[in-house]
């Protein structure tokens, strides 16, 4: 539908932004010749969606860079979307996985729920080159911006990489979140669309409910995700081995959010370290060792890979 305007807001955060592709891509399918603007709050919002063929224009929720749009949106002089699922509770009243909560938000079927993200040659050749380096690598990722009731003990991450000697942990996330003990440590130290390259040229991934791990779902990475207050029919993805303890007071992210569990966080403490692994193993047995190993030393640069 030539002439179409889709304006939409990102509420969400960096995972609902990933989360979103697929109903955009499913938007350009259902109106041919439609545009799609994207409002976004930050920046790193902002990366996710460079090189995609399916977005339009990608510009920040300000009144000094968009007055028009601003006041459009202000005095409901034009429509404008929003990916704001978050406000069904889904875990309480939802039992559609988040990319088709998003899609019947903005009124599209979704017959394709693979998330996307586009990189450049020159990204994909930086991301090889680094994972180059590594012996079988692992990338993980400790850390909820959502809930700190979503995290995995700290003693458990460390005890699954002594176990695990012959893979290459590499702890993704940013400075302050907390050092996993013998993991190559990345927190900080690679820009977040950087990060989502290594995720691509990994061979698995392991952590907590995160943007990352909503980022293996674009790659097909065979990864393991563990679940508490949330749960993978909304959140999870088929390519992931999801690990998840239906307790009675589970799902309870919609009810206290970043408030403190009053149990002691049972959902996630009850995870084995044995399930953690036993799973990551059979992840890694579906991928072959030399995962394109051939290509990357062909690629292989090493010097100024952050410059």
């Amino acid at each position: 539908m030539a002439g179409k305007v889709f304006r939409i807001i990102l509420f969400g955060g960096l995972g609902d932004a990933l989360l979103s592709t697929p109903a955009f891509r499913a938007l350009k399918k259902e109106y041919p010749g439609c545009r799609i603007v994207l409002f976004c709050f930050n920046n790193r919002q902002k990366t996710i969606f460079k090189n995609n063929p399916h977005i339009d224009r990608v510009t920040r929720t300000s009144f000094l860079r968009n007055p028009v749009s601003f006041i459009r949106y202000y005095m409901k002089w034009a429509k404008f979307h929003d990916d704001f699922y978050a406000g069904l509770m889904p875990t309480l009243f939802g039992n559609k996985n988040s990319k088709e909560l998003i899609a019947d938000l903005l009124g599209v079927p979704l017959k394709d729920d693979k998330i996307e993200v586009f990189f450049s040659p020159e990204e994909e050749k930086k991301a090889r080159n680094v994972m180059a380096q590594y012996k079988n690598p692992i990338v993980m990722h400790i850390t909820s911006q959502t809930s700190k009731n979503q995290e995995w003990e700290l003693e458990s991450w460390e005890a699954l990489v002594e176990q695990m000697p012959e893979y290459t942990f590499i702890q993704l996330g940013i400075e302050s979140e907390a050092r996993v003990k013998n993991a190559v440590d990345l927190r900080g130290k690679v820009s977040f669309r950087d990060t989502l390259a290594l995720i691509k040229y990994s061979r698995s991934f392991v952590g907590v409910n995160s943007s990352f791990s909503h980022a293996t779902n674009a790659f097909d990475i065979p990864g393991v995700v563990l679940f508490g207050p949330s749960q993978p029919t909304i959140w999870g993805h088929d390519n992931n081995i999801n690990i998840y303890k239906p307790l009675r007071c589970s799902p309870c992210l919609d009810l206290i959010f970043r408030a403190p569990c009053p149990y002691g966080k049972p959902c996630m403490k009850s995870i084995t370290v044995e399930e953690v692994k036993t799973a990551l193993l059979q992840q890694l047995q579906a991928q072959p060792a030399e995962y394109a190993l051939a290509e990357m030393i062909n690629d292989l640069e090493l010097k100024n890979l952050f410059d």
